[in-house]
């Protein structure tokens, strides 16, 4: 505030999270000073329109250092107006650390059907290198021009384009390439989005990942939850063809209370639904003595235990004795 009584315009004591602040006087005179200091930029706005950009330094203003601004204003009224009505808003051009956390649906693995829900938090570093872009393409679509509005519309925007890139990756591949996601999204899409809107992405680190609906599922169900769920997290995609195959067999077989859940869980469209038109075919329908001859060759693959082969194998024959 002290601007309006001495001329000085200056940003005063900003804080370490502060983006961006806003002169609270668009009556501005020639000969005032503009204070910037180290890491900030002074922009000159009019009409929501980005005119001069003033770097570190001490400024009296004239029409030398606010060229465009000055045409402007000689176009419309000509030159010594004063005061003269422009908006000036100081930008941070440090390095600004944000935190972000997400959820979305990826497949298991490149080679299965079904899709799970995946967790992710970390953290993503930027700063500001090209104010006057930065003021056109962030600040001008956030609310307003505070830090708090352009700091949550930063972090919309980078979780916005962060899922889209992990939509391109399954669970296994979050697990196994985690250090290689992370290089791709500080050089790839994600960074380039940032630049068009004149920021720079300086660095993202991935904290956290869980698969929450499997770990649930371990939970409630040891026997197949547990074993998906280290299978995924080695990426040995063979062995999580296997369980879901096992279990998706299992589960057209019978009604058996060891995989109650992964029955369940595959039929939920909500936890895992399948993706393509390739997706299995419901079993249900089958003629017992072709359940049976699955139920032994799981078996024989060793697939099944001794005692849920016979415990199912009763459960089928009483389901051939009702028909």
């Amino acid at each position: 505030m002290s601007g309006r009584q001495t001329n000085v315009i200056e940003w005063v004591n900003p804080g370490p999270d502060d983006i961006l602040w806003v002169y609270p006087s668009e009556d501005i005179r020639w000969g005032s000073v503009v204070v910037v200091h180290e890491y900030e930029v002074a922009v000159f706005m009019r009409d929501g329109k980005v005119y001069d950009v003033l770097p570190p330094g001490r400024h009296f203003l004239t029409t030398q250092n606010i060229p465009l601004l000055t045409k402007a204003y000689n176009l419309v009224m000509g030159y010594g107006e004063t005061p003269f009505k422009a908006r000036v808003v100081f930008v941070s051009t440090k390095q600004f650390r944000g935190r972000f956390g997400l959820s979305t649906r990826v497949k298991l693995g490149p080679r299965t059907l079904y899709m799970t829900e995946l967790q992710m938090y970390g953290d993503y570093w930027f700063r500001v290198v090209d104010p006057a872009l930065f003021l056109t393409q962030i600040a001008g679509a956030a609310p307003s021009l505070t830090t708090p509005a352009v700091t949550e519309f930063l972090r919309s925007y980078f979780v916005e384009l962060f899922m889209q890139e992990i939509s391109r990756y399954t669970a296994i591949d979050v697990y196994t390439s985690l250090r290689d996601i992370e290089v791709k999204v500080k050089s790839g899409n994600v960074y380039e989005a940032f630049k068009s809107r004149g920021l720079e992405l300086v660095d993202v680190k991935i904290a956290g990942v869980s698969l929450p609906q499997l770990e649930k599922m371990e939970k409630e169900d040891p026997t197949y939850g547990l074993p998906l769920l280290i299978a995924i997290q080695k990426g040995d995609e063979d062995k999580v063809l296997e369980i879901i195959r096992t279990v998706e067999s299992l589960r057209a077989l019978g009604r058996s209370p060891g995989v109650g859940v992964l029955g369940a869980l595959v039929a939920l469209p909500s936890v895992m639904q399948p993706v393509t038109q390739q997706a299995q075919q419901p079993k249900e329908g089958k003629p017992v003595i072709e359940k049976l001859r699955e139920l032994k060759k799981m078996l024989d693959e060793g697939l099944i235990t001794q005692e849920e082969y016979e415990r199912l194998k009763k459960e089928l024959l009483e389901e051939f004795k009702r028909e």
